[in-house]
């Protein structure tokens, strides 16, 4: 499996010091939601089945579908916040996850209908993609990355671990891919009650917010938009470390 260098992403300073004058001060940002596919995984991945208010419900099958989100700025240019699944994912429902303990460690049954995948839909569209901005690295959140462009920006949260182990679990998600960026929160300012977040473009408009738990680089994006606010937390909410 490639993985490729990792270098420090490069910060711009920000001139704003709370989120009530960051809201005031949105940007001409947008963004668009696409569904890549969809996963069937049983609820108790996402709910704690012994806590009081569970009492009554039972283990089942529930259909999740897999987000990926473009982001258009006026100034910047277009990114994605995650790659979705690639289009492998249309003949195999584990993709092109490899490894004989594929089917223990992705137990899910994963689909996507043909030209869901983002490389198709940046094809089709004549999108000019500048980068990709990861939640974190999962397969459902970083497989679609083997279909884009290779001489583009990629950026993950800092220490933020492959999705693998060894020869026996593992996807080669950026092969052809020579740097991954990381996103340092040490030195990003800490603005209650999100916590330590960094002005991606210096302008107020994209913020990225270090939410570690379900994976150690874990990252959530703020898009403050002057028609809507959108807050994307990728699996922030999820109670599996």
């Amino acid at each position: 499996m490639h993985k490729p260098a990792r270098k420090p992403f490069p910060v711009p300073e920000s001139s704003f010091s709370n989120w009530d004058e960051i809201l005031a001060n949105p940007g001409a940002i947008s963004v668009e939601v696409f569904t890549t596919g969809q996963i069937h995984i049983s609820n108790h991945y996402f709910l704690n089945m012994k806590h009081p208010n569970a009492e009554g419900l039972k283990k089942e099958l529930i259909t999740v579908p897999v987000y990926c989100y473009l982001i258009r700025h006026a100034v910047h240019g277009h990114y994605l916040v995650d790659a979705g699944l690639d289009r492998s994912f249309q003949e195999d429902t584990h993709g092109n996850i490899h490894g004989i303990l594929r089917k223990i460690l992705w137990p899910l049954k994963s689909y996507q209908k043909m030209g869901q995948d983002m490389g198709t839909r940046i094809i089709e569209s004549n999108i000019p993609l500048k980068g990709v901005f990861f939640t974190h690295l999962h397969s459902d959140h970083a497989s679609g990355t083997q279909n884009l462009p290779k001489d583009i920006r990629f950026v993950v949260g800092k220490d933020e671990p492959y999705f693998a182990l060894g020869p026996l679990f593992y996807q080669d998600n950026f092969a052809g891919v020579d740097t991954v960026f990381e996103l340092d929160f040490d030195s990003a300012p800490d603005l209650p009650p999100l916590g330590r977040s960094a002005d991606i473009f210096g302008d107020g408009s994209f913020w990225a917010i270090s939410t570690p738990g379900h994976r150690k680089g874990h990252v959530s994006f703020l898009v403050n938009g002057k028609e809507k606010t959108v807050l994307i937390t990728g699996d922030a909410c999820d109670i599996v470390a």
